[in-house]
């Protein structure tokens, strides 16, 4: 016969303590304070500040460069050049005191006479030295003439500057003319104070000495220059031959 199968009452499982649930949070505030405390401060190298114009940081041309046709503003309005020269001739054009355009100072070698650069004829045009005359927009052209060496170096993009793309291909490229950058009149480039260079903030100072301190924590750019040179010369693959 089969026995009669008796059934237990359920038991109520036993709960853990409510505090046992802070032990893994209060561990780890624990750990974090021994680990602030038994680290070491380190004086991490920094660059004094430099202050430099932020007009240096513009991307663009340098000046406004004057385009065809040719305007300068009088009493606050555009006038084009042969708008006053073909009423007012100059009488000395070949070097006479200037009784307009005073503010402009020329210091461009040789070229101290106006018409060394602009037409006599139409002052809307620059002369060439065989005689021919280009447009404001084509001012290469007339440096090329004494500085061939810059112009050419100019075209192939290592002199001036170029904007929007660096392919040259691209129709976003833009290379600025000699006249947006520096001024025809005195075309020497103002002194300027170059940005400051990369921080190097965890590296220091790379040509000082390795203090004795630090001798087995070398800077790993430094390690290479900072043995003998015979270590240098005498290296040996793991299969123990020279290289």
């Amino acid at each position: 016969m089969n026995q009669p199968t008796t059934f237990q009452p359920a038991t109520t499982p036993t709960r853990a303590p409510g505090w046992l649930g802070w032990l893994l949070p209060i561990g780890f505030v624990c750990l974090a304070a021994v680990l602030f405390n038994s680290s070491t401060s380190s004086d991490i190298p920094l660059a004094p500040s430099r202050t430099f114009d932020k007009s240096t940081l513009i991307v663009g041309p340098r000046r406004v460069a004057m385009q065809d046709p040719p305007t300068v503003q009088i009493e606050g309005r555009p006038q084009s050049c042969n708008g006053c020269h073909q009423i007012f001739t100059s009488s000395h054009p070949g070097g006479a005191a200037l009784n307009f355009h005073q503010d402009l100072v020329l210091h461009h070698g040789l070229n101290n006479r106006c018409v060394n650069c602009h037409d006599t004829a139409d002052r809307q045009k620059l002369t060439l030295r065989d005689g021919a005359t280009v447009t404001f927009a084509e001012t290469p052209q007339l440096c090329a003439q004494c500085h061939g060496t810059v112009y050419r170096d100019w075209q192939r993009g290592t002199h001036g500057k170029t904007l929007g793309s660096w392919v040259t291909e691209s129709q976003a490229q833009r290379r600025l003319s000699c006249n947006e950058c520096h001024d025809p009149h005195s075309p020497k480039y103002p002194s300027f104070v170059p940005l400051p260079g990369p921080n190097t903030l965890r590296m220091g100072d790379q040509s000082a000495p390795v203090h004795p301190e630090h001798s087995g924590k070398q800077n790993p750019l430094q390690r290479g220059f900072n043995k003998p040179a015979s270590d240098r010369n005498n290296k040996i693959t793991p299969d123990g031959v020279h290289p």
